[in-house]
């Protein structure tokens, strides 16, 4: 019987950290995209991407919210409507800044929900 519950417990984290890392895998490739764009002085591709990333973001928080820190998720958020606003200002280098400090909230969110045995305690 505690074997069943054990493997049923670890299931469920299993599933859970696949449908984060799949959310945070997205997140991130919008966010290499919108960086090269902008880079490359494509600011309105850049602009359309990142609104993809946060579009995608806000919709699926309420889920991450359930699988990880509500204050990771939410900074991760005011990351990018910070980054929105530099993008629209035209200032790239708050903007590389606040992207890169949004992929270290993604990568982040990844390294905590991790299915490894620190985690589970």
């Amino acid at each position: 019987m505690t074997l069943a519950v054990l493997i049923c417990a670890l299931a469920v984290c299993a599933a859970s950290m696949l449908a984060l890392n799949g959310i945070v895998d997205e997140a991130e490739r919008l966010q290499s995209l919108a960086v090269l764009a902008a880079n490359e002085a494509r600011t309105a591709d850049a602009k359309t991407l990142l609104l993809e990333l946060a579009e995608l973001w806000e919709s699926k928080s309420g889920m991450l919210e359930m699988l990880s820190a509500h204050e990771a998720v939410h900074d991760v958020s005011a990351t990018l409507a910070e980054a929105q606003i530099c993008l629209e200002c035209e200032d790239h280098d708050d903007f590389l800044r606040t992207m890169s400090t949004a992929r270290a909230g993604l990568e982040h969110l990844k390294d905590e929900e991790a299915l490894r045995l620190s985690n589970l305690y």
